[in-house]
């Protein structure tokens, strides 16, 4: 059967310099060793998607480095922001910041969950964004829909990172609710792996490549335990029949 092979990174936390570090590690020297695994174990994927929060104060600095690194690794390659990044900077690099990428039976939707910010975390899909997402749909009616964004749509039963969840994820989910055949929610910003369920939709969170945050806290607390603290990122498999399979792998470095 034939299948779309997906990758997702995100979390990178890139600071100005690739030797400065994030949360007393050095993120650049994490994101290396994970895409050295991926050109390992998952030579040229179909997509490899990056999911926000890649540049911690959106460096510029940070994205030229990052094109450079993930330059000719999969047949796709695009980018999101999260809350960290600056959406117009990334908007810059034209051929990372495609939105609709359709294979098969498949149609994958990137969206910038970046509106209404707080300073603190928080992000909402525009009532612009939300628009162009019905538009697109709706064009693309009989394909399987995966969509992406940045900050997740569900609690996860941890304080502070259910405070900073989508804003506006009461009005996107009914939405999407709408989608007769949406088969997945994709996000980042958590630096945690979640695989919940939504009605028939399935939501995944992927681990960052920077350091992890424990699960299930009332303020951030990085992951202790050794095994969950190594940088991760997910292997999405899209099969023609609407069928999919998902896997998270850690990196030792």
């Amino acid at each position: 059967m034939n299948k779309i092979r997906i990758i997702q990174v995100t979390d990178c936390h890139l600071q100005a310099s690739a030797d400065h570090d994030f949360k007393g590690e050095n993120p650049e020297q994490r994101l290396l060793a994970t895409l050295t695994h991926i050109r390992k174990d998952h030579p040229f994927p179909d997509v490899l998607l990056l999911t926000g929060d890649l540049a911690h104060h959106g460096y510029e600095s940070a994205y030229k480095r990052l094109q450079t690194y993930t330059q000719g690794m999969a047949k796709k390659v695009r980018w999101i922001p999260g809350n960290h990044d600056v959406a117009a900077t990334m908007q810059e690099y034209t051929e990372l910041s495609g939105k609709v990428i359709c294979q098969g039976s498949w149609c994958i939707i990137l969206l910038d969950s970046t509106a209404e910010a707080d300073g603190k975390g928080k992000g909402s899909l525009s009532a612009d964004e939300l628009s162009w997402l019905n538009k697109v749909a709706a064009e693309h009616v009989g394909k399987y829909l995966l969509l992406v964004l940045h900050h997740p749509p569900l609690a996860v039963g941890s304080l502070w990172q259910d405070q900073i969840m989508l804003g506006n994820a009461q009005s996107f989910l009914s939405q999407v609710g709408g989608y007769e055949t949406l088969k997945l929610l994709l996000c980042g910003h958590l630096h945690q792996d979640h695989q919940l369920q939504h009605n028939d939709v399935t939501v995944l969170a992927t681990p960052a490549t920077a350091p992890q945050f424990a699960v299930g806290t009332a303020a951030p607390e990085l992951e202790s335990d050794p095994y969950l603290s190594l940088p991760g990122y997910r292997v999405i498999d899209l099969f023609d029949d609407g069928r999919f399979s998902t896997e998270v792998k850690r990196v030792t470095f």
